[in-house]
């Protein structure tokens, strides 16, 4: 059936379909905008342009949260895209501001906390290396949530210490295993760690405590979600050579 409009509607009815057609034109114009920003973005860091991937990132990224919304995957490419260039160009204080808004966007829009484990972690590395300990926390403790860490469970490192193969072992391709036992503090910082026993004995053990006492993992949590001390955990550090 076909409607008929009264002739004194007809104009507000051509009125109001002229501005729902240019709502659509613009809504397209903007997609076509953020999928031209993405490869632009693309091509700036093949290229190693990093500064200018930045800025076209953060342009993008106000396109798509004002087109599409915080949610939105073009939004969270953006945002990541802002931490990854950051990063590239040295700057880590900076990357580290970029990457807690990227998780804290990626979280707000839904992400399972199993696809934001790897973000995290390299966050908690970054965190570590460069002494934001609260950041390191923080973060780790948001893995324990991700993982329902729980008495019972044992303790995930987020945080590996370099360990350093004593060069004359590894000439002498000696081989070992050091069983430390250990207690964590509510942020999963590693304390009273000691060597349970070794093999071979006594050869890799403060080596493998130097390195091991500066590891973080993931704290307990107690019946409401917040991180407790925790003790009685064995790790064993192996030391093997590479094949």
């Amino acid at each position: 059936m076909i409607a008929i409009l009264p002739h004194r509607f007809r104009n507000s009815a051509r009125a109001l379909a002229a501005v729902l057609a240019f709502g659509v034109a613009a809504c397209d114009d903007g997609k076509r905008e953020i999928r031209e920003l993405k490869t632009e973005v693309q091509q700036a860091y093949g290229s190693k342009n990093f500064k200018k991937g930045i800025e076209l990132s953060q342009q993008g990224l106000k396109l798509s949260r004002d087109a599409l919304g915080d949610k939105a995957p073009d939004t969270l490419y953006f945002v990541q895209a802002i931490s990854e260039n950051t990063l590239a160009t040295g700057n880590v204080r900076g990357g580290i501001t970029a990457m807690k808004q990227e998780i804290a966007m990626r979280s707000a829009a839904g992400q399972d906390e199993k696809r934001l484990q790897g973000r995290r972690t390299l966050l908690i590395q970054l965190a570590e290396e460069n002494g934001d300990k609260l950041t390191a926390a923080d973060q780790a403790v948001e893995v324990s949530r991700g993982i329902a860490m729980a008495r019972g469970k044992d303790p995930q490192p987020v945080y590996r210490a370099p360990t350093a193969y004593p060069p004359d072992l590894f000439q002498q391709k000696i081989e070992g295993d050091v069983d430390i036992g250990y207690s964590l503090d509510q942020n999963g910082v590693v304390t009273d760690a000691r060597v349970v026993s070794s093999t071979p004995a006594r050869v890799f053990d403060q080596v493998a405590l130097d390195s091991f006492k500066k590891w973080r993992f993931t704290p307990m949590l107690d019946s409401k979600g917040q991180p407790i001390s925790g003790s009685g955990f064995r790790f064993t550090l192996a030391f093997r050579l590479g094949r």
